[in-house]
């Protein structure tokens, strides 16, 4: 059987793929503070490889292939990702 997989991505198993995501940390006057990229088989995957968060971030950002797939705040990171 052959499975079509996005450009960028990797099969990680017969069902799962995996994306290069690029984490984004932004400020209020929309500045971007620090940007890493990470493989993920999610958004929210991504989300959870972040480590910490720069003192003036305003909001965190998750892009595939350059379009936002997931934005949250830093207070929802700290609560819902970060614990998980």
């Amino acid at each position: 059987m052959f499975v079509s997989q996005p450009q960028g991505a990797k099969l990680t198993s017969e069902f799962a793929t995996t994306n290069v995501y690029t984490i984004r940390q932004i400020d209020s006057q929309k500045t971007v503070l620090s940007e890493k990229q990470v493989e993920a088989v999610s958004s929210e995957a991504a989300a959870k490889q972040l480590k910490q968060v720069v003192d003036e971030t305003d909001k965190i950002e998750v892009t595939l292939n350059g379009e936002t797939v997931n934005e949250m705040g830093v207070s929802y990171w700290k609560q819902r990702i970060r614990r998980r």
